[in-house]
């Protein structure tokens, strides 16, 4: 399990309304393919542990505006999963870096307790980080994220378009795979975010096919925007 996971990309954030979701993505049905993890119309499930430091040190940097900052979660797909993803989202203006490790089950709940150590027995180099950075810095969880994610690829420059929808977020009882967790939604009623990420260069058909030019880009934040909600 001591795999290492690199992607490095540029991401675009929209806000778009409902209406604007269902013709966009009805075009996007008949020109490119679902990712391989999405099994029906929908989309899929996401659920993110997110972490934080005693003085909110991700919290605000985002919220300042910060160029070059990070964000640490568990993530989830499913309440069965026996793996999960902890992931550092490095973010230096429009460009992601995410690094992803991958732990047992088990050790993700300890984790998520405030045992660490868990993390060394793996001797990976994205953990050890994760480690060194958590126990420096009293990271502790601190929200779950919740929403479904309908997902859209084109393979030349790694286009990847997704549309997250019934975003909701629980701060009280911040149980990973607790399925009954009270979640409450935070996105405006009617709204859907639009992310699109690339390698390089948009290709221009793409751009025109999306009507990016219609749309304000934004600096969405989920982990921000569920904690404002709480």
């Amino acid at each position: 399990m001591n795999k290492i996971i690199r992607v490095k990309r540029n991401e675009l954030k929209y806000y778009i309304s409902f209406g604007e979701y269902i013709i966009l993505s009805n075009k996007l049905k008949k020109i490119l393919k679902k990712d391989k993890y999405c099994k029906n119309e929908e989309g899929y499930f996401i659920r993110s542990l997110y972490f934080d430091s005693v003085n909110n040190k991700a919290f605000h940097e985002k919220m300042a505006g910060v160029e070059n900052r990070k964000k640490y979660r568990l993530r989830i797909y499913n309440f069965k999963d026996n793996k999960v993803k902890f992931e550092i989202k490095n973010k230096n203006n429009n460009q992601i870096k995410k690094e992803t490790a991958v732990i047992s089950r088990k050790d993700a709940l300890q984790v998520g307790k405030g045992e660490l150590d868990v993390l060394l027995k793996y001797k990976n180099p994205i953990l050890n980080k994760i480690y060194c950075t958590f126990k420096s810095q009293k990271f502790h969880p601190i929200v779950l994220i919740d929403y479904i994610r309908e997902p859209y690829v084109y393979e030349f420059n790694d286009v990847r378009i997704t549309f997250d929808k019934c975003l909701a977020s629980n701060s009280s009882k911040l149980e990973l795979f607790d399925k009954n967790a009270s979640m409450r939604k935070f996105l405006n009623k009617g709204l859907v975010i639009m992310e699109i990420k690339y390698n390089g260069f948009l290709p221009l058909w793409i751009r025109d096919l999306m009507q990016i030019r219609r749309f304000k880009r934004c600096a969405i934040s989920k982990y921000c925007l569920g904690r404002m909600a709480l």
